[in-house]
């Protein structure tokens, strides 16, 4: 009989006798293996019993449901039953437990009280626990309450360990807080609780986030000297540190001295040196990248995926097709991000029917277009001119709880202002307003710009004053566009006067208002002005 059945048998106190179920109880050496149910269940009914089984029995339940399903509400629900009958005394493991809880349910308040309580029963408090409310104080963000707790600690003579430490020491760096950390580092050296290998690479990674490589390099050599052995996630640490400061030749090496010691780089090392050399445009060595990922059959869907799209943004969609083929050829099944960046690659090369036949492809193998998927396609299917199939996929997005967005909409609104159906562009604006999505900045400066080119300033200039009304901040791409509408229409005095409000408003024009401007001044004969703002350009340091 399962244990479930038997546990359900179980429930019929007529056939059996209290004595029985707790030896049936006793045997379950792992509680977890039982559904969260059958453990509520098995809970109450130990409550009920006329000899009442150990604290101990009720401890292992409790533990169970935090560990399986951290069911945190739950276990203080079932605690709270307990303590009402008042018939079982807590111990500090059933303290700890219940700490441990609050702290994940974000309950500081209680689980401190839960400290006191500890303290008054006539218990010492472990290591676990206290570190368990440094935990909570991390996760909860109070860094600095989680310091002050610390000190406190060690003033009152109770010992920490390297997980003690180890958990505050990340949450500082999670905080971006790394120069605490080296801090409280340097007393643990001088202490008798020495760093270990967790320790150090926490700092390392929030150095190497910091762009501090060569600090964290420092740190490195110092923690080899001191006979700790680096693994994986050290080196992976350092390699994101080259990479983001565009030293990848360093970061290559440092790949290859992983492999001298014997240490395997993971699908992550590889993929963030691969995502690197595609952001500089080096798509030979990202290549070359994948090629020694592929010897070492170390096979990730999200290494192809960075690959493609770095092919993709380059509109070599033809490499990046071949990289895709290749992903299925070594069974790595693509995932619904694989099609996307596909279909994006596709739609942006003019591809729209190779796109169609991906997105068609996605549901032969039960794989479910998400909102950016569909948002790709449908601008595709805008730009090319294919409105109604469009539309049609809108309605399928609603049909599938997938409801469209902002972005969706700016697709259809950028075709409109295109082709200068101004008034549907205007319609639409309303209409997603009256859906309750709320239109960007893009939206807004889309429809500008629509109204500008198709002869319409002064509805521009309604919409644009509408936008300052309300109090909208608005970017240098809003302003710049209203500007070049004023300055088509020869409209120089109001333009100036447009750039002066959006200093005023701590918008600061860029190279492209500049030039905008400048270029329509000359145009229009207006040389002196022309020359005054290109000297201005010129002095802000953007030409």
């Amino acid at each position: 009989m399962s244990p479930m059945r038997l546990t359900r048998f179980l429930s019929k106190p007529s056939l059996l006798p209290n004595f029985f179920t707790f030896r049936f109880l006793s045997h379950f050496h792992n509680v977890s293996d039982v559904v969260d149910d059958d453990s509520i269940y098995m809970f109450n009914r130990m409550l009920n019993m006329r000899k009442t089984p150990s604290i101990i029995e009720f401890n292992k339940i409790l533990s169970s449901l935090v560990k399986t399903k951290n069911n945190y509400s739950t276990v203080i629900s079932l605690f709270q039953q307990m303590e009402f009958r008042g018939t079982i005394r807590p111990n500090i493991i059933t303290m700890s437990i219940l700490i441990n809880c609050y702290c994940h349910i974000g309950q500081m308040t209680y689980a401190f009280s839960l400290l006191g309580k500890i303290l008054k029963m006539g218990y010492q408090p472990d290591v676990v626990t206290l570190t368990t409310l440094i935990k909570g104080l991390c996760l909860n963000n109070d860094i600095q309450k989680a310091l002050y707790f610390h000190d406190d600690l060690i003033a009152k003579g109770f010992q920490l360990n390297q997980v003690s430490y180890g958990t505050l020491i990340n949450g500082l760096c999670k905080m971006g807080h790394t120069t605490p950390a080296l801090q409280l580092l340097t007393r643990l050296e001088q202490g008798s609780v020495k760093p270990n290998l967790v320790i150090y690479s926490t700092i390392i990674d929030s150095m190497c986030k910091d762009k501090l490589v060569d600090d964290a390099c420092q740190l490195f050599s110092e923690m080899v000297i001191k006979g700790i052995s680096p693994t994986v996630v050290t080196y992976r640490a350092l390699i994101y540190g080259f990479c983001i400061v565009s030293q990848l030749k360093q970061a290559v090496v440092l790949l290859n001295e992983m492999v001298l010691r014997n240490i395997n780089p993971d699908v992550y090392s590889f993929t963030i040196l691969i995502d690197a050399f595609c952001k500089e445009g080096k798509m030979k060595e990202a290549k070359s990248m994948l090629a020694v990922m592929m010897k070492q059959a170390v096979d990730d869907v999200v290494t192809y995926n960075t690959l493609m799209d770095g092919f993709c943004l380059r509109n070599e969609v033809k490499k990046a097709i071949h990289i895709f083929n290749t992903m299925i050829q070594r069974g790595v099944m693509p995932d619904v991000k694989s099609y996307s960046i596909m279909i994006n690659g596709f739609c942006k090369s003019e591809m729209v029917d190779e796109a169609i036949k991906l997105f068609e492809e996605m549901y032969l193998k039960n794989i479910i277009p998400n909102t950016v998927t569909y948002n790709t396609l449908i601008d595709g299917l805008c730009k090319s001119g294919r409105i109604a199939y469009a539309w049609e996929l809108v309605d399928e997005m609603c049909d599938r709880g997938q409801p469209p967005n902002v972005i969706t909409y700016n697709s259809f609104l950028h075709t409109l202002c295109k082709n200068h159906e101004l008034d549907k562009a205007i319609a639409l604006v309303k209409k997603i307003n009256d859906q309750g999505i709320m239109p960007n900045l893009y939206t807004y400066s889309t429809l500008i710009d629509g109204l500008c080119k198709g002869g319409r300033l002064n509805d521009a200039l309604k919409v644009f004053n509408d936008l300052l009304a309300k109090g909208y901040n608005l970017d240098v791409v809003t302003y710049t566009t209203m500007i070049c509408g004023l300055c088509n229409e020869g409209l120089f005095e109001e333009a100036f006067v447009l750039l002066s409000k959006m200093e005023d408003k701590g918008c600061f024009p860029d190279a492209v208002t500049f030039e905008i401007m400048i270029c329509a001044l000359f145009e229009s004969g207006e040389n002196d002005k022309a020359e005054k703002l290109l000297r201005e350009m010129i002095a802000r340091g953007l030409l």
